[in-house]
């Protein structure tokens, strides 16, 4: 008798109108996003499911693995565990919000980047190539690739470090630790700009190391 009205109980679900499944699986998935989901500092912001499956019951939700802020993924519906796990591929379209550098202004190709020409703003950075910026400093003394328009981020496919050491260049070695600090002669066995790690020459002992440029006339060396 129990298994006859759980078969027929199970049939009325059955007929019950499309709208209703939909709009379960539907909430059951903003509510997912509503607790936050980040992947390399953004934040995904669900903007339309693209094919809704045909599930009855709760599902478990799951972000796929992610190598880029794709603007369209496929999520993972789960079912069940071990040999009754159950899983649907349900496509859907994400913004994915950070705060970002962006150009201040109109600017044109080849620009000398200046701290006054940026500013910080929270975009979707959807679908974008390469890295970007949250801290105007690190943007300083950038060279752009290309003409920028006003409130657009800018990614490391549109900049350019002007180096600030050229190949062949002699330089000073400054190798330190806990307040010790030595100064050497070496020559850079290639170009670097601020930041860069670069590879350096002792020009006594011949030894090569690699450091950091920190200025352009010195590469900063572990020991």
């Amino acid at each position: 008798m129990k298994a006859y009205i759980r078969v027929a109980w199970m049939g009325c679900l059955l007929l019950l109108p499309t709208s209703l499944w939909a709009g379960a699986l539907q909430a059951s998935l903003q509510n997912y996003f509503k607790q936050g989901i980040y992947f390399q500092g953004a934040k995904a912001e669900l903007v339309k499911v693209i094919r809704l499956p045909k599930i009855q019951g709760a599902v478990r939700w799951k972000m796929p693995r992610l190598s880029r802020h794709a603007g369209i993924i496929s999520l993972i519906a789960e079912q069940g565990k071990g040999q009754h796990l159950q899983r649907w591929y349900v496509p859907v379209k994400l913004r994915w919000w950070a705060n970002v550098v962006t150009a201040r202004q109109e600017l044109p190709i080849r620009a000398l980047l200046q701290p006054s020409m940026l500013q910080v703003e929270y975009q979707d950075v959807a679908d974008h190539t390469g890295h970007w910026w949250k801290d105007i400093q690190a943007l300083k003394g950038m060279r752009l690739t290309r003409p920028m328009h006003a409130h657009k981020p800018i990614y490391t496919s549109m900049v350019k470090r002007p180096p600030l050491i050229k190949r062949g260049e002699i330089i000073t070695i400054l190798a330190g630790n806990h307040g010790f600090s030595v100064r050497a002669s070496g020559q850079a066995m290639k170009s670097a700009g601020l930041g860069e790690r670069v590879l350096v020459q002792n020009m006594r002992s011949k030894q090569r190391i690699e450091g950091v440029v920190i200025d352009a006339h010195t590469v900063r060396v572990q020991i």
